[in-house]
């Protein structure tokens, strides 16, 4: 099964290859308010069709949007445009981890990403990650309207979050997931993060097991397990009070392929080179780039890419209550049936044309029929509905 996937997940990866122009902005020229000599904004546009996603990248503890260009760079030539946003992240997430205020770091959240008045820092809402988003988009739709950034705006105030995947390292993870909590984008990124522990609690921030409006199965995480800033065990306890893991298993990428047996825990152990773990996890090697791919491109329930070429087959009914049938010339291939954990179901094999699949004691939901040739690469994968 997984080979068959891998080589699907490439298949996709190959596929999405965009051209791209990345290009810097002074906040000061969104908006007059704000100071100038400030770090810039990085953007990444794409001049060839593209996936209609905007990846809002946030930055971790001191770091400007330009530290992050090899990252931004590679997800624009997936296919997706990307904004690197500047923001005041001078104060990091550790510096409440022994406060005995139970709401430190959700003040601190709230204030950051939106600049609601609180008490822990001096960031407004003109300074508010949100609005330093909104501000930029505006103007790159005023500067560059042949460039369609305002299908990222419901209103010249409003983020399109359908539209758009947050991510973000370190801080940045976290301030990603906090907006996971309260708004809905297409799925919620994290690396090296978030990294909210409370050592005066002995526990995760308690913002973190609070019920959000993005669904779990649409968040990701990488770490390292040498992480050099935050324990890997306490990155766990803040996943498991997400309930991402053990929900999803951990799994080490080195010792694994595209779909990491669908996981949304991932992690890596390489320490070589001059990159401290922490940063590991966003540092431009071809074995984060297949992990990138796969965080931004698999399908959120499953991790498969449901990938088709022509074969005249037909599959019906679908959706289904009990039984498909499914027609075609399979002369040399081998038909399989997935659930939607990518556990096989049934395998057929020897069918000529014509196949009637019965899954009766099995439960509603989602299942794939994949086709794959004998001697060949895999043909497709295509997805059937029980109701």
């Amino acid at each position: 099964m997984r080979n068959i996937l891998f080589i699907i997940f490439l298949l996709i990866g190959n596929h999405l290859s965009a051209q791209i122009n990345s290009f810097l902005v002074e906040p000061v020229l969104t908006d007059t308010h704000y100071a100038t000599m400030q770090a810039e904004h990085l953007v990444v546009d794409n001049t060839s069709p593209a996936t209609d996603q905007l990846f809002l990248f946030i930055g971790g503890t001191g770091s400007s949007p330009n530290n992050y260009l090899g990252i931004s760079n590679f997800v624009g030539q997936l296919g997706y445009d990307v904004i690197s946003i500047s923001y005041e992240n001078d104060v990091p997430a550790a510096a409440f981890s022994n406060s005995s205020n139970p709401l430190a770091f959700n003040d601190y959240r709230q204030q950051i990403c939106y600049g609601t008045p609180l008490t822990v820092l001096q960031v407004d809402s003109l300074n508010s990650i949100y609005t330093r988003t909104v501000k930029l988009l505006n103007y790159l739709n005023t500067t560059y309207p042949n460039q369609n950034w305002d299908q990222y705006l419901l209103d010249n105030t409003t983020l399109q979050w359908d539209k758009i995947i947050v991510g973000g390292h370190s801080q940045g993870a976290g301030h990603a997931c906090y907006f996971g909590k309260f708004e809905a984008p297409e799925r919620v990124l994290m690396f090296s993060g978030p990294n909210d522990y409370s050592n005066f609690y002995n526990a995760p921030a308690n913002w973190l097991n609070t019920s959000g409006i993005t669904p779990i199965h649409k968040h990701y995480s990488y770490l390292h397990s040498e992480d050099n800033i935050v324990n890997y065990s306490d990155q766990l306890e803040i996943l498991e009070a997400l309930n991402l893991y053990p929900q999803y298993d951990t799994i080490l990428v080195q010792t694994s392929n595209p779909p990491y047996d669908f996981s949304h825990c991932l992690y890596t152990d390489d320490t070589s080179g001059f990159i401290p773990p922490h940063s590991k996890t966003v540092a431009v090697s071809s074995l984060n780039e297949m992990v990138w791919t796969y965080m931004l491109t698999s399908d959120t329930l499953t991790g498969i890419h449901v990938y088709t070429t022509p074969n005249d087959i037909s599959i019906h009914p679908n959706p289904f209550t009990d039984k498909v049938i499914v027609n075609g010339d399979f002369t040399n291939y081998q038909i399989m049936v997935y659930d939607a954990l990518g556990n096989l179901i049934q395998d057929y094999s020897n069918v000529s044309n014509t196949l009637t699949i019965d899954l009766t004691s099995l439960g509603a939901g989602v299942y794939f029929i994949a086709l794959q040739h004998q001697t060949h690469l895999p043909l497709s994968i295509h997805k059937i509905i029980k109701e």
